[in-house]
């Protein structure tokens, strides 16, 4: 049989997609990289010369769903063609962006390691998103935010805290959540009273 050789990238990415799928049907810890390896029909030892570890192949999973998440918040933003505080809202009802990892969280792996990268890689990657929004809001005088990177800060942990009780609540309990929630960042972000 001939050897098949992919460019370093399309190799790489083939074993995250790969693993990514494993990871959700089957659980982390019940995939081993042997299994990433059959399904792809390489050795092990490939896999391994891309990643040092299947906590490594996860870690580039997690940086693939962060990057994911992004994009898609970016696109709802854009497309909105409503005020600063109605794009805002946007991304308070937008679960895949600000959630944790809720269901997939239990498929991937429970370690706590995992589920504190999983929140610093959404942090650092919608921070920015969020800070320019802050900052939008002042400028066109949706809000009066005297500090809007410190508050983008509160906000974003606001909505990683508060989101790790939202698969277990039922859905009274949830909407009364998220808009107390919403509540306090409006007063946060001096949101006029209407």
């Amino acid at each position: 049989m001939a050897r098949i050789t992919k460019p370093v990238k399309e190799r790489r990415q083939e074993i995250i997609d790969t693993a990514r799928e494993m990871f959700f049907k089957n659980g982390f810890d019940k995939t081993q990289v042997a299994d990433i390896s059959k399904r792809m029909n390489v050795a092990s030892g490939l896999v391994y010369h891309y990643f040092n570890s299947k906590a490594d192949i996860l870690y580039a999973v997690i940086d693939q769903i962060a990057d994911e998440c992004l994009q898609e918040a970016r696109v709802l933003l854009n497309s909105s063609n409503g005020t600063t505080l109605e794009r805002l809202k946007i991304i308070f009802n937008t679960p895949p962006v600000f959630e944790s990892l809720n269901g997939r969280k239990v498929a991937l792996t429970l370690d706590r390691a995992v589920v504190e990268y999983w929140k610093q890689k959404m942090s650092a990657s919608v921070m920015p998103l969020l800070t320019s929004l802050v900052e939008e809001g002042n400028a066109d005088g949706s809000w009066n935010c005297e500090y809007p990177k410190e508050t983008a800060v509160f906000i974003l942990q606001g909505l990683t805290g508060v989101s790790e009780s939202f698969a277990a609540l039922p859905a009274p309990d949830l909407d009364k959540i998220k808009d107390t929630f919403s509540d306090i960042i409006f007063r946060v972000l001096g949101v006029p009273s209407k």
